[in-house]
């Protein structure tokens, strides 16, 4: 592997390279140098049919009894004929892979380079653990689960040393772990056991009497799905696993995959068909007909332009269809940015007085603005469906006074009309509408919430008000709502952060270690959130940043080539704010034994690096360390050997610096139980304002 390579953008081209379609030339044909024409379905021949697929990044990969390949038929791994397959798991930072293989004499997991064919890298010891029987990473690849006869053993991610272990509940044969690391769920084929993955302890069990052929979490980790083969999908709520919709009739269900926005699941009802599900309507359907038959897995995966795909196996091949039918969760989108305008709105004004803050900010001022924010937002999401509906009027209710007035895509809207004006609306044509606005209803379709209707034939204005309807709370409930006392709190010591800001950025100035051309940010908010026991708690989130202007980045940030945090004026002071809130006005969040979640944003400029960059070893030499890169968890290598050869080296090692002086200066810190993650970013463009770091620090359940 190339040193620090196995970022996202490298992945694309490993993927290429090893013929695999990453999707990112696969969803296009280059038909001429002014024309590109996008594909809706794909499909590669393979000399064997997979009988199961795995992914990473961009790429899928294909899997019989024997050997592991790419799309483009290039082998990854090949093992004897008498080496039988059972399983594949690719590591989520691509840096490995997992085989559950089995020979006449025991079944055995083996570890592989992803990138580099045929190279084993590590073989599980079965007289220590016991004779293996599934085999699972954890979403951020620090570590490996495999399950046996004697338990299910959990290892660090690089030695591979026993870090801890759960008791059977069953002879385990599957494993699939929610995207934030909160559950850990296991079959034996027809039982399923859900446990709470950092207790170690079972949220719930069940016994479904026929076999699992499947189960999945959805991506916000709120839903698991378990489809059985006798055509039932079960969906749960992960906050008490109780069940919260069932769909059957699904023909074999052998297989089942949520969309990335969860509005949609997808269940493989034979080996001929994949039906698509609406699951906030799931009398609506859509149909993928697999002619080839053999069809057994299923998979949603982006290609480079973020549009949705499905991928699935089939006689002697694996395919992709693109899935431009599927909708956007509209109430989703709203909701999200709904919070964020709200965040905003939150937050004290310049200048405004905690009196002042108190008198704008009340749960009814609060649930005002919040209904306002959903209708302009909701209306501009809408666009207009107005002009693509078919208007015609329905009967009149004498006793009420209402006339109804139909649309072919929208609910039917009912307004207050005089009786003696009735006999004027004559025709849906001669009725004109002004200032419509819409609002989402739980089935995510949009309906007419207020409007202004003119009616041509008496030149009259009615009009429709049904802005006292149900409220977006149907996505987010209480559960979401963060006490105003709370958030009175918050802002109270968001002002005492505010001033030791100040207080830090007067003396690095006194000391012309930064000018007034150096901004430093300190924001902070509550989240409300769920633990893994399904409890309700409260997230108290700090983020620092800074800028600099560009003319002055040079001398006040780091230098090209620069990754010590002392040979940046910006981020020296931006950490001694850190190290002042958290041993002062912030110590009450700092306890031994909390949870800290700490993410460290390391970026660089796209100027290349010729020659090298020196690695003095200050922070330590990485292997294959997991870090996030556009999104993507990837692993990146940087020794004093090799030096620094690239941006995302570069980047990963000034985000390191912040946790090394973090751990050095801050020390009340050192007993929380912190996860640090590292995000990088490589910029297109050139100069110093791209090279800087930023921390957001999440005090888990502060409150």
């Amino acid at each position: 592997m190339l040193s620090g390579k196995n970022t996202l953008s490298t992945a694309v081209a490993l993927a290429m390279l090893l013929g695999v379609p990453s999707f990112a030339s696969a969803a296009e044909d280059n038909t001429s140098s002014s024309q590109t024409v996008q594909r809706s379905e794909y499909k590669f021949p393979q000399v064997n049919t997979p009988k199961g697929l795995a992914k990473y990044s961009l790429a899928i990969y294909g899997f019989d009894n024997n050997s592991m390949f790419t799309c483009r038929k290039s082998p990854v791994i090949t093992l004897s004929k008498k080496n039988i397959i059972e399983d594949i798991e690719i590591n989520p930072a691509g840096i490995n892979l997992m085989v559950l293989s089995h020979d006449a004499k025991k079944p055995q997991v083996t570890l592989y380079d992803l990138n580099h064919a045929d190279t084993e890298l590590f073989k599980f010891n079965n007289k220590k653990i016991g004779t293996p029987t599934a085999i699972l990473y954890t979403p951020d690849a620090r570590a490996t689960i495999v399950a046996t006869e004697t338990g299910i053993h959990i290892f660090e991610g690089k030695k591979f040393q026993e870090i801890a272990s759960i008791p059977l509940p069953f002879k385990v044969t599957g494993m699939l772990m929610s995207n934030n690391g909160y559950y850990l769920a296991v079959t034996d084929g027809s039982k399923v056991a859900v446990y709470n993955f950092e207790e170690k302890k079972l949220r719930k069990d069940w016994d479904f009497g026929v076999s699992v052929n499947d189960m999945v979490f959805n991506d916000d980790n709120t839903e698991f799905a378990v489809v059985t083969d006798d055509g039932v999908l079960n969906i749960y709520d992960t906050r008490n696993f109780l069940i919260k919709k069932t769909i059957d009739e699904l023909g074999n269900a052998l297989s089942c995959a949520y969309n990335f926005d969860g509005k949609y699941i997808a269940v493989a009802t034979s080996p001929n068909i994949i039906t698509i599900i609406n699951l906030l309507d799931d009398s609506d359907r859509d149909f993928v007909d697999v002619p080839d038959g053999e069809m057994s897995e299923i998979l949603f995966i982006p290609d480079s332009r973020k549009n949705t795909l499905l991928s699935y196996n089939s006689a002697k091949a694996i395919n992709a269809k693109r899935m431009s039918k599927l909708e956007p969760y509209y109430a989703k989108l709203i909701s999200d940015e709904v919070n964020l305008r709200m965040e905003e709105w939150m937050k004290m004004m310049p200048g405004e007085t905690m009196e002042e803050y108190r008198a704008r900010v009340t749960d009814e001022s609060r649930a005002r603005q919040r209904k306002l924010f959903e209708e302009e937002i909701s209306t501009n999401l809408a666009g207009d469906p107005l002009s693509m509906a078919e208007v015609s009027l329905g009967k009149y209710d004498r006793s009420n006074s209402i006339l109804a007035v139909g649309f072919t895509n929208m609910p039917t809207i009912y307004i207050p009309v005089p009786e003696e004006k009735v006999t004027t609306f004559t025709s849906a044509d001669a009725l004109e509408f002004k200032d419509v606005r819409y609002g989402v209803m739980e089935n995510d379709n949009f309906e007419i919430i207020y409007a202004k209707i003119f009616n041509r034939n008496d030149g009259e204005t009615y009009i429709y008000d049904n802005l006292d309807r149900k409220p977006l709370a149907f996505m987010d409930g209480d559960d979401n709502v963060v006490s105003i006392e709370i958030i009175q709190q918050q802002q109270m010591e968001e002002m005492r952060l505010q001033e030791i800001k100040q207080k830090v950025i007067e003396e690095a100035k006194m000391q012309n270690v930064i000018s007034d051309h150096t901004n430093i940010t300190v924001d902070s908010r509550v989240v409300s959130d769920f633990n893994a026991n399904g409890e309700k708690i409260l997230n108290y989130v700090v983020k620092f940043s800074y800028e600099v202007e560009p003319d002055f980045s040079v001398h006040e940030d780091f230098a090209p080539g620069k990754y010590h945090v002392e040979e940046s004026g910006a981020a020296k002071s931006m950490l001694s704010i850190v190290k002042q809130a958290f041993e002062n006005d912030l110590s009450q969040y700092v306890k031994d034994g909390k949870k800290l979640n700490v993410k460290i944003y390391g970026t660089a400029d796209g100027s290349p690096i010729v020659r090298g960059i020196p690695y003095d070893g200050a922070y330590g030499d990485f292997d294959n360390e997991p870090v996030y890169q556009n999104g993507q968890l990837s692993g990146i290598s940087v020794n004093t050997k090799d030096g620094i050869k690239q941006n995302e080296q570069l980047a990963f090692i000034r985000a390191t610096g912040v946790k090394d002086y973090l751990e050095k200066n801050v020390d009340n810190l050192k007993n929380m139980k912190s996860d640090y993650n590292y995000y990088i970013t490589v910029s297109e463009g050139k100069g110093g304002e791209f090279r800087r770091i930023t921390t957001e620090f999440t005090f888990i359940d502060a409150f």
